[in-house]
Formats: structure tokens, sequence, C-alpha cells
């Protein structure tokens, strides 16, 4: 595709970011390039954003950050199989090895060679965002684009929760924000006796 965009650049160590134009992402023959449409600010955003201890030790600027979107497809790469040009998607956040014991039985959420992608990649909040075709979803096209970025919390407040058994017990679910919002509502969903928010 080519061309220059708009992102919100990590430039520095150190407090802020800035809006700069970079290049647009070119992709590899197992990616797709996405026209991000919509993008969710998570807690990690804002660490990254206030440069705190965990960033310090964690990131590495200069890097465009943000990890929660929707968006279209606007190219693919020569290997791509599971998506096209036009569709409507979301990203699961976590690029994976797909070799080692842990992906290979079903815990890809602890591969030891895990990229996150605005973390340890080029992120979403930028005009458009390059990601292996394996890490991309398609949405039903009724869900809005605001909802469908919404999806990677949503994530892990479903593993958090049901991580354990809780079917006919009471949790206590601490902390209200978004991700423990949407934990009470699984939690309610799974079949529990009570519970305290």
């Amino acid at each position: 595709m080519g061309g220059k965009m708009k992102a919100l650049v990590k430039h520095k160590a150190g407090y802020g970011a800035e809006l700069q134009w970079v290049d647009i992402p070119a992709i590899k023959s197992d990616e797709v390039l996405i026209k991000v449409k919509v993008s969710s600010i998570c807690g990690t955003d804002v660490h990254i954003y206030t440069w705190d201890d965990w960033s310090k030790s964690r990131v590495n600027p200069p890097y465009t950050f943000g990890h929660e979107f929707a968006g279209e497809v606007v190219e693919v790469g020569n290997e791509v199989k599971n998506v096209e040009v036009g569709d409507f998607v979301s990203a699961e956040t976590h690029i994976v090895c797909g070799r080692c014991p842990q992906c290979l039985t079903g815990k890809e959420h602890i591969c030891r060679e895990t990229k996150i992608i605005g973390v340890d990649t080029h992120g979403c909040f930028a005009e458009y965002v390059a990601l292996p075709a394996k890490n991309i979803w398609k949405n039903d096209p009724l869900i809005p684009f605001d909802h469908a970025s919404l999806q990677e919390p949503m994530g892990n407040a479903v593993q958090t929760v049901l991580s354990g058994e809780i079917v006919g017990k009471s949790v206590a679910i601490i902390g209200c924000g978004p991700i423990g919002l949407m934990a009470v509502a699984v939690a309610k969903a799974s079949g529990l006796l009570g519970f305290t928010p």
C-alpha cells in the first residue's frame, strides 16, 4: 500500500506520547493490513503513557502502542486464507509461536515467546495496523465497531472468571472497572449463587 499515516507514538522513555506521521506498515505474506475504525484505551496503555515502573522495564520506544481495536481488512498477504479484503475484524492480541508445548496443548496464553500487540510490536493507535492473519477474527457485521473493540478485555474477564470452578458458588469481584464489570456479567451467566461487586 505504501504512504504515510497518523499514529500515536510512544516517542521516548518518559511521560507522554506524540501524534506523528509514520509509514503505513508493509505486510508479510502471512499478515493482513487493517484500517483501524475504533481503538479502545486499556490500562496497559495508561501505564505506557505515564511511564511507570512496569513500562520502564517492559517497553522500548519509539513505537506505536494500543492493542484493543476493530477495523476493516484492506490488504492480505499471499498466504492468507482465513480473511479477505473488506472483512470487519478484531484481533487476539497475543502473538504466539505455535510450536512450544504450551501452544500445542491449548495454553497459548503462557507461550514463552508471546509478543503483545502494542507492547512488543507496533499497535493499533494508528490509521492502519499490520498483524498475522492467525491472530485475526471476523466480527458479525451487526456488531458496532466500538463494541467490537472491547472483545479483548472481555476475553480477559471470561478467562479469569472461568479459570476455576464457580458454578454454585459465591464470588467476590474486586474492582469494577470495565473488566471487572464484564467479569460480573460472566460470573452471573455461569450460574453462581451470589456475588459481591
